[in-house]
């Protein structure tokens, strides 16, 4: 039987060059054998064997990779691959099952979310009816209600949100984007402000110069008027529209002052 020769990092076989991967500890052929880089293993099973059925894993029996020798090789089914590692080496493979699991379950998730995905959900739930066996109570409003899972806590969709809304489980701590002032508000809400006073004078802060800020009257003269807290402040009559427009700034920027 030909034996392998390892040496510095590689693995030398039947003519073939293989590299060791440091991550994995398995030797992969440096060049396509038969149009796939094969792992060293794999490529000394199948010589012997034939092509590795679907379905099914190269295992070595002493789980030492560097130990490539056909009678260090078995073939399994991947489900027994898998029985055998958590017999054997379940405190090494958690970490690795975990990493592949989270994998799984965010590109699940991202998958979910696309038109397909979708589309397919909304068809595999129909006509699906589940049997309402428990009977709860509402943690809300207090009132029993049939449901299909034990695990129910509320009536319908309305009083568990206006439950979270209630005990303050949504709830966090934000700094007003104007008076810098902290407030509680539900972590899912939009606002940046502690008060509509605050949220008022932002806006104004944020869009003011983006207006012309000012009309032209019949007789060619301009009226310069800043719109402020839903009010309107006249600043004059001017001879042209560059004037009235600087007059409507210079009255934004005072009154952008008076919040500080």
């Amino acid at each position: 039987m030909e034996s392998i020769e390892y040496r510095d990092g590689y693995a030398y076989y039947d003519g073939h060059k293989f590299r060791k991967d440091i991550k994995s500890g398995y030797y992969l052929s440096t060049a396509k054998i038969d149009g796939n880089r094969k792992r060293l293993h794999v490529y000394v099973w199948e010589k012997f064997n034939g092509p590795v059925p679907q379905g099914y894993n190269i295992h070595h029996f002493d789980e030492n990779k560097n130990d490539n020798q056909i009678d260090n090789l078995m073939c399994m089914t991947k489900h027994e691959h898998h029985i055998w590692h958590a017999q054997h080496d379940r405190e090494k493979m958690l970490p690795i099952w975990r990493n592949n699991y989270n994998k799984a379950r965010t590109a699940a998730a991202k998958w979910h979310k696309t038109p397909e995905g979708r589309e397919v959900t909304s068809e595999s739930h129909k006509g699906i009816s589940l049997k309402k066996g428990y009977v709860k109570k509402c943690k809300n409003c207090g009132k029993s209600y049939r449901a299909a899972f034990n695990r129910s806590k509320f009536c319908s969709p309305k009083c568990q949100t206006a439950y979270r809304k209630k005990t303050g489980i949504d709830d966090e701590q934000r700094i007003c984007e104007l008076c810098s002032k902290k407030f509680v508000v539900n972590r899912y809400s939009t606002e940046k402000c502690c008060s509509k006073d605050c949220q008022d004078k932002l806006r104004f802060k944020n869009n003011s110069g983006k207006a012309k800020g000012y009309t032209r009257k019949k007789d060619g003269h301009y009226i310069a008027s800043v719109s402020y807290l839903g009010k309107r402040v006249y600043l004059g009559q001017y001879e042209t529209a560059g004037e009235a427009h600087q007059a409507y700034l210079k009255g934004t920027e005072e009154i952008i002052k008076s919040f500080e």
